[in-house]
């Protein structure tokens, strides 16, 4: 139904939880570029437990191959860096739900090229600069399903 795109990620718990969120849900998960991580780590094969037999998914060393092979308008970054709540965008099946890595965030370039594709989480302590990985993808990947559920 939706792909989600893990930028970069460092965390091998965070990549195991959303492995599991989208196993869980049917969804595609794709991991790419450089990772903080081996895909053998034990930390992301824990924080999957047993479920990565029902998970969709594969990795993709070549980020900007990555990127080119999209297609703009199935795209959705998620981003501190932008003003327009994820609650604002249309969701629909074949979508892409790309988030960037835990330190850094998607490249600025690739903001800079999709601004219009790019959305938040909004938060009200301006304080905190972002959510966690896994909790941030869970909350945009249920709200993508919500809207479309039959």
């Amino acid at each position: 139904m939706f792909t989600v795109s893990l930028i970069e990620p460092q965390i091998p718990p965070n990549t195991g939880n959303i492995a599991r969120l989208c196993g869980a849900n049917n969804i595609r998960l794709e991991v790419v570029g450089n990772i903080g991580f081996e895909l053998t780590d034990k930390r992301l094969k824990r924080a999957g437990l047993d479920y990565w037999k029902y998970v969709d998914w594969e990795y993709y060393p070549d980020q900007k191959d990555y990127f080119s092979g999209l297609d703009p308008m199935r795209m959705h970054l998620l981003t501190t860096k932008s003003d327009i709540s994820y609650t604002e965008k249309k969701f629909k099946p074949g979508d892409y739900l790309l988030f960037g890595s835990e330190t850094t965030g998607i490249h600025p370039d690739y903001l800079l090229l999709f601004k219009d594709r790019c959305c938040t989480i909004p938060m009200i302590n301006k304080n905190i600069r972002s959510l966690n990985l896994s909790s941030a993808a869970a909350v945009v990947v249920y709200e993508a399903l919500r809207q479309n559920r039959p």
